[in-house]
């Protein structure tokens, strides 16, 4: 319903209510007038009563007679239409009108008119005879004798039923539509009509100004205006205030309470009397910031892709509906020739352009029946080839352009593929190689799908397993090899291909005919062209062979340091059984000469002592033998030792002569090794220094360098020198340069040995009369 036709009801039932009181006052005058004249004049009863009666049955309302008890007396034609009861026929009392929930409100309004002698204003609802429930109005007052005793009440009945809904109706609008307005995203102001101030705001305005109702009561319309805009705006205010414009509608900026700024779409309306005048503005804000940002960013998005498709690889053409050109680009000029500025085609047929570069292509003539039997079908169409004269080839494709269910144009790209498929052809070739040497390598290729299926074996696999290919397809592949071991694995393994992750892995399995094979199976994920996993490809070789040697390996090993445990016992005892003779003979030859001291000549004195220098270095000789076979045998734990502090100590126990001098360039490291076997190392490579050095002044200068895996000793001298002939051959075991009586060729030999069981490097640098440098590496 719309403002107008409400407002014309509102004021039909305000001149309806006006008539019905004029018409109540007249039938109360009149009620009055015959109850005074009644006392006075009983004469002119007759009269009154009659006039009473006209009025009775003329008056607009309901007219309803009853008596003290609520029987009904009398009703007039509108009581008779309203009520639907003809009480000349029928007795009706006044409870059975009233409505069962209004009951109490009636008997209050009863009691009111028996104590008071009326009741104005009762709004309640009825029944009628058909049960319809009316809302009624009523008046009442009662009736009096001439010794003013009550006898009867009368009442005018207005049925505002309409009425009432009308109101509800209204009301319910008038909710819907607050409703709606405090409920709608789009801002929604009511302004004065001058801009002066806001009469009323919804939520959603406020939400985007960010000020409460109260500060936004208080402010202008200029105070919210972005300054950029205002000037503007206050043009289309003033042609509104005018009369010129009855509403406007502009895209302008607003400023928030925090400073912001935001573009709004604003829909301004006149709201106008009878006279022309403004009573006040409706204002509608919808903040189209993001569509203003959105619509930059397509316009950018536009420019862009208008860019792309000039510079792309591909030569495009677009036809309307029509067949005519409306965009190109320059590679589409490229490939067919065309020597004129793309903006000259735009327009062109595209009909007759075909006609004119036919002659481009080795079959012209079809060339132009395809391309118009395409047009015709208007079916995507996507890879057709088309050999030119000049040998290049080109790949067609065509999209027709629908919207709705009408044609809108159709698109063509042309793409050079000449290289494409010369490269094709090579990748198939190389691929019937490559398959070639698969099928046939000495390698098994298996490849499985997610659930462990076997998708492709080669023929080296089927050999391997015994199975043939058809009997492998599609099965499990950890099921098919039946020992427990090969399903745990292949497992275990299937959910690391699932990660992505590759290794190789060792798996014993049973094949076809029953035999237990080794295999080592080099497994990596495959992936499809979404890089998601798919399955896994694995390379597979049997170790069979090999795994029997390392078994056999195992048993030597076992056997080997049985042996060595033997060996080293033997070269103990051996060690002991040897010496002790020695000593025995190095005891008599002392008792020989003790016992014949002064009886001895020369020779025999000197040959006594070559014994005796003799039994000396055959006992070194057993000890040294010892202790290089000890090396590598003893399980002394690895620790941490500083090298400094060992240094110190094997200096002082050394024998250094006065005039040799060591020093250590830099600080020497701490590392984790065998601490005696470390100082084994030093001990010998210091003595062979001091040993060697025929100076009359020695120096022996020892320094280390840092690396990143290891750390570099020297240990320089400044001796005799070795000559570089015997560089190879010095670490080899009974190899001595010098044939002295401390020199048994073993000492070397350790010192390589204990730096080999440090996972190092020994190496020297030397000259002859000039002094030798030993380097040597240890692992940190």
């Amino acid at each position: 319903m719309s403002q107008d036709q409400i407002e014309l009801l509102q004021r039909a039932l305000e001149r309806e209510k006006k008539a019905r009181k004029a018409a109540e006052k007249i039938l109360e005058e009149k009620s009055r007038e015959l109850y005074l004249t009644s006392n006075r004049l009983e004469s002119l009863l007759d009269e009154k009563s009659s006039q009473l009666q006209g009025v009775f049955e003329n008056i607009i309302d309901a007219f309803v007679v009853m008596n003290i008890k609520g029987d009904i007396l009398k009703f007039n034609d509108a009581a008779t239409r309203l009520f639907g009861y003809d009480v000349s026929r029928e007795s009706i009392n006044v409870s059975n009108l009233v409505h069962k929930d209004d009951l109490q409100y009636a008997m209050l309004s009863f009691e009111e008119l028996r104590t008071k002698g009326f009741f104005k204003n009762y709004e309640a609802r009825v029944y009628t005879k058909s049960k319809e429930i009316k809302w009624v109005h009523i008046n009442a007052s009662l009736v009096f004798d001439k010794n003013n005793k009550p006898v009867a009440a009368q009442g005018i009945v207005r049925d505002i039923t309409q009425e009432r809904l009308l109101k509800q109706e209204f009301k319910d609008q008038k909710n819907q539509l607050s409703i709606i307005i405090n409920n709608s995203p789009i801002g929604i102001s009511l302004t004065k009509a001058d801009y002066s101030g806001i009469l009323q705001i919804n939520q959603a305005l406020i939400d985007m100004l960010g000020y409460t109702a109260e500060e936004l009561m208080s402010m202008k319309v200029q105070d919210i205006t972005h300054p950029d805009d205002e000037e503007f705006s206050k043009e289309l205010r003033d042609q509104l205030l005018n009369g010129k414009i009855d509403k406007f509608n502009v895209e302008k900026k607003y400023i928030k309470k925090d400073g912001n700024i935001f573009w709004a779409k604003t829909n301004v309306t006149a709201v106008r009397n009878k006279v022309g005048e403004i009573d006040y503005q409706v204002v509608t804000i919808e903040d189209v910031s993001k569509e203003r940002e959105a619509k930059e960013k397509l316009i950018e998005s536009e420019n862009r892709l208008a860019t792309l498709v000039l510079n792309l690889d591909s030569g495009i053409i677009l036809e309307d509906e029509n067949r005519k050109v409306v965009l190109t680009n320059n590679k589409f000029c490229e490939l067919l020739n065309i020597n004129i500025p793309i903006q000259d085609l735009y327009g062109m047929d595209c009909s007759i352009a075909a006609e004119q570069n036919k002659v481009l292509f080795k079959d012209p003539e079809a060339f132009v029946q395809r391309m118009n039997d395409i047009d015709e079908a208007e079916v995507e169409v996507i890879g057709d080839e088309l050999e030119m004269l000049d040998g290049k080839i080109l790949e067609r494709n065509y999209l027709p352009i629908i919207i709705g269910e009408k044609s809108k144009g159709f698109l063509w790209t042309f793409t050079d593929v000449t290289l494409k498929r010369s490269y094709s052809k090579s990748l198939e070739a190389q691929k019937q190689k490559y398959y070639s040497i698969i099928a046939n390598m000495n390698l098994g290729l298996v490849e499985v799908n997610n659930k462990e299926e076997i998708l492709m074996v080669n023929q080296s696999f089927s050999e391997m397993s015994g199975y043939a290919e058809d009997e492998l397809i599609g099965k499990h592949a950890g099921k098919i090899f039946k020992t427990r071991e090969a399903i745990d694995i292949i497992a275990i393994e299937s959910d690391k291909r699932k990660k992505g992750e590759s290794n190789s892995y060792e798996v014993k399995v049973e094949i076809k005919n029953g035999d237990i094979r080794y295999w080592l199976i080099s497994g990596a994920p495959n992936y499809d062209i979404n890089g998601h996993v798919v399955g896994s490809i694995g390379v597979h070789i049997d170790i069979t062979d090999l795994k029997n040697l390392e078994l056999q390996k195992e048993k030597l090993l076992s056997k080997l340091e049985k042996s060595n445990d033997e060996l080293q016992e033997y070269a103990h005892i051996v060690s002991h059984d040897l010496k002790s003779p020695l000593r025995s003979i190095d005891a008599l030859v002392s008792w020989l000469k003790e016992d014949n001291k002064g009886k001895l000549d020369e020779m025999s004195l000197r040959n006594f002592n070559l014994i005796e220098t003799t039994l000396e270095k055959m006992e070194q000789l057993i000890s040294d033998v010892l202790d290089y076979s000890s090396i590598g045998t003893e399980r002394n734990s690895s620790v941490e030792v500083d090298l400094n502090k060992m240094l110190d100590d094997l200096i002082t126990i050394l024998y250094v002569p006065e005039h040799i001098s060591i020093k250590v360039l830099n600080k020497l490291p701490a590392i984790k090794g065998d601490a005696t076997k470390l100082q084994q190392l030093f001990q010998n490579l210091i003595s062979n220094a001091i040993k060697f050095i025929d100076k009359e002044k020695g120096f022996i200068t020892i320094n280390v360098e840092d690396f990143k895996s290891h750390y570099k000793f020297s240990i320089q001298d400044n001796g005799m020198g070795i000559d570089k002939q015997f560089h190879d051959k010095i670490f080899k075991i009974f190899h001595a340069l010098n044939k002295s009586k401390d020199s048994t060729g073993i000492g070397l030999s350790i010192v390589k040995k204990i730096v080999d069981l440090h996972e190092g490097q020994i190496w020297l640098d030397s000259q002859l009369n000039v002094g030798t440098t030993f380097y040597f590496t240890l692992k940190k």
